[in-house]
């Protein structure tokens, strides 16, 4: 059971590192890096999964970086 957990663990964490590096790299590409840069910490808190695929949705449909912070505020950061 303990190495279930472990294991779930590292999903878990590998998943969340995926979707902030998604995010990073889509707002990097539509809104400049520094917008980028703007969010990282706010993000970088954000341990539900659920949220942070809320967030990379906003993120490509975002055109300006407070249409992102709108949807980033929403959601609880």
């Amino acid at each position: 059971m303990y190495e279930l957990d472990i294991i779930r663990h590292l999903t878990e964490k590998a998943a969340k590192e995926n979707a902030l590096k998604y995010i990073f790299e889509v707002l990097t590409l539509r809104l400049q890096p520094d917008t980028a840069l703007r969010f990282k910490l706010a993000l970088e808190q954000i341990d539900d999964l659920e949220r942070l695929e809320v967030l990379l949705r906003a993120a490509v449909l975002a055109n300006t970086p407070e249409d992102f912070e709108q949807v980033l505020e929403e959601n609880g950061n």
